[in-house]
């Protein structure tokens, strides 16, 4: 074992101090074997003698404790005294700073920048301590039985052919194909496999296109509120982020005009717009495209889910409207069905294809290729489209008592935002200060729901309280007792007139 020995003290102590800097550092926790003497003694290069002076010395200071036969063991912290001001002064590596030498290069810019753009964790309520906990931040993937059987057959299947990794960094070609029969059908979208390539998630795809297309200074358009990876990304590629508002259908980039006069790249989800489940008519989209034309911008469209909304599919997506070859699309594999995955699929314009290729070859080697032929066998199979299908039917029924239990019990007093089936719900409390989610969050949980703040969505947060609602876990007979007990919390917390009775 790695064990430094250090100063010009007798060899025992040396190995003492040594053993308790790693005991210290956490190399050995509580209830954990030391090496035996003879081990020890024969790795360090020291006498037994030595090894058996320095482990006597920590057992007479209650840091070990030996065991007859047994071997020697780490005592828990509260089972033995507190370490001596000699040992508290023992270096640990985890607490020095880390400041950069002169002498060795340091972060680069787009490292610091990154390090910058990096989002604080969500500020969602502690986990419960179990019992009867309701829970709407829940983001464990929503699945049946059924489809989960047949995933794992698929998934046997894949396995038990025996293949080679593809030599194309696009991906599988038969996902691919699949991917491709997939728009066609699904929306409208006519394009080549060869025209299709296979990223490790919707992030990498984010990632990628920044890397390919953003200068240090460009102007980058991105919807507020928001996925915080899409800020990060672009922020962190050296681009000045100019957040645009969504409003009820989407992002008007006509309101947003002047921010945008110097944007070279815009990136919306007009199919269904996370969180607030705003869609974008096509009247609006072609406008934008009008836009982009105009201004010589690309267009990231990132297509969330369209699979899973109420309102109508007969609006056709960006990349389909788009005549001059300035959308580039982007499409993961239903990530609250399948998150897991972590697969997604970009389709470019034909100058970026090379190029996004090349920077997916110097990223990786390409997403995994065994999932990459279940994900095919899947989906061509038709298997993929009808499991969507049915898990639509039963979040659409889940979100309808939702909104209907929040009218009932809180009425004017909680605003539902868009109109997407996806698992999750954007609630606004016009009353309720943004200031005051924190005492919610907190009152709900002792109330026996969890619930989760909506505003680290946002660039420019709302002025009232917002919550982000995930209801795919929450058990249909007892959606409208969660909402009870928030209507409770919220009473308790926010200090208002009591809210009206909800006869049931």
């Amino acid at each position: 074992m790695l064990l430094k020995l250090e100063g010009g003290e007798p060899l025992y102590l040396q190995v003492y101090r040594a053993l308790c800097r790693a005991i210290e550092d956490g190399r050995f926790p509580p209830a954990t074997r030391l090496p035996g003497t003879r081990t020890l003694a024969q790795e360090l290069g020291v006498s037994r003698t030595v090894v058996l002076q320095a482990f006597a010395q920590l057992e007479s200071e209650g840091i070990t404790v030996g065991s007859r036969g047994s071997g020697t063991y780490v005592r828990a912290r509260s089972d033995r005294e507190p370490l001596d001001d000699v040992h508290r002064a023992l270096p640990r590596p985890a607490s020095l700073p880390v400041p950069f030498r002169a002498d060795l290069p340091g972060p680069s810019p787009w490292a610091l920048r990154m390090f910058g753009a990096m989002p604080p964790a969500d500020r969602t309520a502690p986990a419960g301590s179990g019992g009867d906990l309701l829970d709407f931040t829940d983001q464990r993937p929503f699945q049946d039985a059924q489809g989960s059987r047949r995933w794992r057959q698929t998934l046997m299947e894949a396995l038990q052919e025996r293949r080679g990794a593809p030599q194309d960094i696009r991906g599988v070609a038969e996902l691919r194909e699949a991917v491709a029969q997939e728009l066609r059908q699904e929306r409208g979208i006519v394009a080549d496999p060869q025209d299709i390539l296979i990223v490790s998630g919707i992030q990498q795809a984010r990632d990628l296109i920044a890397r390919v297309l953003v200068q240090p200074g460009m102007a980058v358009g991105v919807e507020d509120p928001g996925y915080r990876g899409v800020r990060a990304t672009f922020a962190a590629a050296g681009a000045r982020v100019v957040h645009c508002a969504v409003g009820p259908n989407g992002l008007d980039v006509d309101a947003h005009a002047q921010s945008l006069a110097e944007a070279r790249l815009l990136y919306v989800m007009p199919a269904q717009q996370f969180p607030t489940g705003a869609v974008m008519p096509e009247a609006q989209r072609l406008r934008l495209l009008a836009w982009a034309y105009l201004e010589g911008a690309y267009v990231v469209e990132d297509d969330f889910e369209p699979e899973h909304r109420l309102v109508s599919q007969a609006v056709p997506p960006l990349f389909a409207l788009d005549r001059r070859e300035q959308v580039i699309y982007i499409g993961a594999f239903a990530r609250e069905f399948f998150p897991a995955l972590r697969m997604a699929y970009v389709v470019a314009p034909p100058a970026l294809r090379r190029y996004l290729a090349a920077a997916k070859w110097v990223a990786d080697r390409g997403a995994g290729f065994l999932l990459q032929r279940a994900l095919a066998r899947y989906v061509a199979s038709g298997e993929y489209q009808r499991n969507l299908r049915r898990l639509f039917v039963q979040l659409a029924g889940k979100r309808e008592r939702l909104v209907s239990s929040l009218a009932c019990h809180f009425g004017p007093r909680a605003l539902v935002e868009g109109d997407a089936v996806s698992g999750t719900l954007l609630v606004h409390f016009p009353e309720a200060p943004a200031a005051q989610v924190d005492s919610l969050v907190a009152e709900a949980t002792l109330s026996g729901v969890r619930v989760g703040s909506a505003h680290v969505y946002y660039a420019h947060p709302p002025a009232h309280l917002t919550l982000l609602l995930r209801y795919a876990h929450v058990a249909s007979g007892r959606i409208d007792e969660a909402v009870r007990r928030l209507a409770e919390a919220y009473g308790n917390a926010i200090a208002r007139p009591p809210l009206r009775a909800c006869a049931r």
